[in-house]
């Protein structure tokens, strides 16, 4: 009976070791597993304003395009990007021509991470109102639905295209994007060369901007 007892101590002080092991490799991993998902990185939007470095874009209502996206928008959506707690948001430089960049340096799109999101902003002419998004497949993403959605509560949508979506392989630029793979939206805001659209626009630009990196980003800024 003695010999028993002293066999069985001893199975269980050789097996201790192992379950203790075995303990402290499924803690390490679930520690492992915690850490990775707090570092999780942010996904990261490149917002662009259109035309610029001596390209004026359209013209109308005493401005132009590169002139008033520079200088209404790009404010507006600096101040609100900063409020967003999961997404990365920077832009591209304003003294910059993001097409010219990429088509006569080879620089610009060509030079953008594929796993950065892009987003541009322009302004529509000669004639016709209301704005519409340039989408990067067939299809509008989750993120082109919300930015329709902006358009059409402060400018309206430009009867044009269905939905106020627009998939187009014209545009050189976006071209150089969807080959290599990066996700866009093209927001054509609307009509600079429109008296209401141009008002809307002027009015509201504080609210269209918070509103357009709430659709970007899909977080919600108080």
């Amino acid at each position: 009976m003695k010999k028993w007892k002293l066999r069985l101590a001893t199975a269980l002080m050789l097996l201790l070791p192992l379950a203790f092991v075995g303990s402290t490799t499924s803690a390490q991993a679930a520690s492992k597993a915690t850490t990775s998902a707090k570092t999780k990185p942010k996904k990261h939007y490149l917002i662009i304003m259109g035309h610029g470095a001596g390209d004026p874009g359209a013209r109308g209502n005493g401005t132009n395009e590169a002139t008033f996206l520079r200088k209404n928008l790009l404010p507006q959506l600096k101040k609100y990007s900063k409020q967003v707690k999961h997404s990365r948001i920077t832009f591209y430089n304003p003294k910059h021509n993001i097409v010219k960049d990429t088509l006569v340096h080879h620089k610009g799109s060509y030079k953008i991470s594929k796993h950065t999101t892009v987003i541009m902003f322009h302004l529509d002419a000669p004639y016709g109102k209301g704005g519409h998004v340039i989408i990067h497949k067939k299809h509008p993403t989750k993120r082109d639905k919300r930015l329709a959605k902006v358009i059409k509560k402060y400018v309206g949508l430009n009867r044009g295209y269905r939905g106020g979506y627009s998939f187009r392989t014209n545009l050189r630029n976006c071209n150089v994007l969807r080959k290599r793979g990066i996700d866009y939206s093209l927001v054509e805001m609307g009509f600079i060369t429109n008296k209401s659209n141009y008002k809307h626009l002027k009015k509201n630009m504080a609210k269209i901007a918070k509103a357009d990196i709430e659709a970007i980003t899909n977080e919600k800024i108080k």
